[in-house]
């Protein structure tokens, strides 16, 4: 997530570049076509080109707005993970009597964060949860297709065991056993986020109806500007280019790039919290931006 209060061009720009220097050479193409040569078919009349313009804006807005929903709903449940989890350490140290499961169960948790970042972003997660499980847990969660699903479930077994001995009565067990379903509800709807791309269409055809009106542009602006023409068209066509590309980074949260939710920063935040939550005076230090890149 970019966190910097201006935008990096750096790294942003080489992804317009390329369809403005096309546009840009094919606009000095007709300008220098019309105005030395006198070819007046070319130009075309503006009022169709505006009224395109204005449908092709209303189009984009919709199609990013979507994918700003995507991303948005995408951090409120990262920011609703770190609420459930710091809820689920609590009730689990207060409302279950004194034994090693309570802090087995908050290790879990954080295990679990850090599984569920790597199982949206691709990644592997053993590295992480070899800090927190014993061996013989990681290599059954090596057996699993869903990690973070397994860890739920490895949750659950742990927290039955607790009411079983009498650590917690069914009052206490049903309401630590709604935090896990609170949890599980998160990673479903960020796996549904992952796994159901935007449709085709949204796709598609903004890339095309913009290339298309691009091209057309300098057609309806060379009349009134001659050679002023690329500057004016180039211009206009960085707008058109700037709206799509915005929806591209945008429509995949959880896809590790600067546009990404910054899972790693809440997943160190959540360890942090719960590591204090047990009383450990020795924690890692928070993940800080980079370059202003918050990740």
């Amino acid at each position: 997530m970019i966190v910097r209060n201006h935008l990096p061009l750096g790294r942003l720009w080489p992804q317009v570049s390329k369809r403005l220097s096309l546009v840009l050479a094919f606009d000095i193409a007709v300008a220098f076509v019309y105005t030395y040569f006198g070819l007046a078919w070319l130009s075309l009349p503006t009022l169709p080109l505006s009224m395109i313009g204005g449908a092709l804006s209303v189009f984009l807005a919709f199609r990013n707005n979507s994918a700003y929903d995507r991303w948005w709903e995408a951090r409120t449940l990262w920011g609703s993970l770190v609420n459930t989890s710091r809820t689920f350490a609590r009730q689990v140290l207060t409302l279950a009597d004194e034994d090693p499961l309570r802090e087995r169960l908050v290790e879990l948790q954080i295990g679990y964060v850090h599984a569920l970042r790597c199982h949206l972003r691709k990644q592997n997660p053993f590295p992480e949860l070899s800090r927190w499980l014993p061996p013989a847990m990681v290599d059954f969660l090596r057996t699993q297709k869903n990690v973070p699903a397994g860890i739920l479930m490895i949750k659950a077994r742990t927290l039955r065991k607790l009411f079983d001995t009498g650590r917690l009565d069914s009052y206490r067990f049903a309401a630590i056993d709604r935090s896990l379903s609170d949890l599980c509800n998160v990673q479903g709807a960020c796996e549904r986020i992952k796994n159901t791309p935007m449709p085709r269409q949204y796709e598609y055809f903004p890339r095309v109806l913009v290339g298309v009106y691009c091209l057309l542009l300098p057609f309806g602006l060379v009349e009134g500007l001659g050679m002023l023409t690329p500057l004016a068209s180039t211009l206009i066509s960085l707008i058109f280019v700037s709206l799509d590309t915005i929806g591209r980074d945008i429509e995949n949260p959880f896809e590790n790039t600067v546009h990404d939710t910054p899972m790693s920063t809440l997943s160190r935040a959540i360890e942090i919290n719960l590591l204090q939550s047990l009383g450990e005076n020795t924690v890692p230090a928070e993940v800080r931006p980079v370059e202003g890149f918050s990740y």
